[in-house]
């Protein structure tokens, strides 16, 4: 998990290019960038083996592997698991078993919301917190809650999406807290009370001088009021303009959106879709969502220092 997580932490929150076609292509961009930058950490390596395929110049993503560092397993050592290693594809795989001790106990973490807790929520079976993902070809170091605080010293690392991200959010939080020897030294930034008025809730490591805050933003768009003829305000969401930038600073930034646009007023797509003061009649949500990405994917290139921010 700890490779999985780190992958999602550094996709790449630029485009190289600004066209539309830079959308299709981000994932298979990003993911290699990821594997490129956590090569430098002596954790894992990407190898040559193509295993996406990139429209704009025919090459493809490196597949990535993994090999855990031990003191009885230097580097050296790991060069040769590696190198057999060299074609895994650490997202083919599956889930299983693990009778290893959770990354945090059930129940013992205060920043699990109560809808997310299975535990306070009273299920019975406790095998969902043995699953570790195994690739096929592979195997993924263990979670390493220090190593991590270590990497994310002195940095802002920023969730912005939906309650999927709030999920890892949370997960990521527990995770880490339970490496700390001081737990006391994890404190609130903003409140719970902030979260519910303003969708925003920031923890801080300070031992570690860094970061880790949720943002809410269900569409990465603007959520809208709009009066119609009869002066009655109406909900609308405008495809032009991004939900908040407080965050275009941070040192690592991950998106998310998705499973909001298909809730009754996004999936019926009438009289909901804003761009400047016209609001449409109807449109399909396939195209607002697309129309939704590009605006993000905008202002990320106008507004996200590549130099600085993953």
């Amino acid at each position: 998990m700890f490779l999985l997580l780190l992958s999602l932490f550094f996709l790449s929150t630029s485009f190289n290019q600004r066209s539309p076609t830079a959308l299709a292509l981000a994932l298979a961009t990003r993911l290699r960038f990821a594997a490129d930058y956590i090569a430098s950490f002596t954790s894992v390596s990407s190898s040559n083996t193509c295993i996406v395929s990139d429209v704009r110049s025919n090459c493809t993503l490196s597949s990535v592997t993994a090999v855990e560092r031990t003191p009885g397993n230097s580097l050296e050592d790991g060069n040769d698991v590696i190198k057999d290693l060299s074609s895994c594809d650490i997202f083919n795989g599956n889930w299983v078993l693990d009778d290893s001790r959770p990354a945090y106990i059930p129940g013992s973490c205060p920043y699990v919301d109560d809808s997310f807790n299975c535990f306070k929520n009273g299920r019975v079976d406790f095998s969902y917190v043995r699953y570790r993902w195994k690739p096929f070809d592979c195997q993924i170091p263990r979670f390493n809650g220090r190593k991590m605080l270590e990497m994310l010293r002195g940095k802002r690392l920023v969730f912005v999406g939906d309650s999927l991200n709030r999920n890892m959010w949370e997960s990521l939080v527990c995770s880490l807290r339970e490496s700390l020897k001081d737990k006391r030294s994890l404190f609130e930034v903003s409140t719970r009370n902030e979260y519910r008025t303003q969708g925003f809730f920031s923890l801080r490591f300070q031992d570690y001088q860094c970061t880790i805050d949720f943002i809410k933003s269900p569409f990465l768009v603007q959520e809208w009021k709009i009066s119609d003829k009869s002066e009655i305000r109406r909900e609308t969401l405008r495809l032009d303009m991004i939900q908040g930038s407080k965050y275009s600073d941070a040192d690592i930034i991950v998106f998310n959106t998705g499973h909001w646009w298909t809730h009754q007023k996004t999936g019926k797509g009438k009289n909901y879709f804003q761009e400047g003061s016209h609001v449409y009649d109807r449109m399909e949500v396939k195209e607002a969502f697309t129309k939704a990405l590009k605006t993000w994917a905008q202002w990320v290139d106008s507004n996200i220092d590549r130099k600085h921010t993953r």
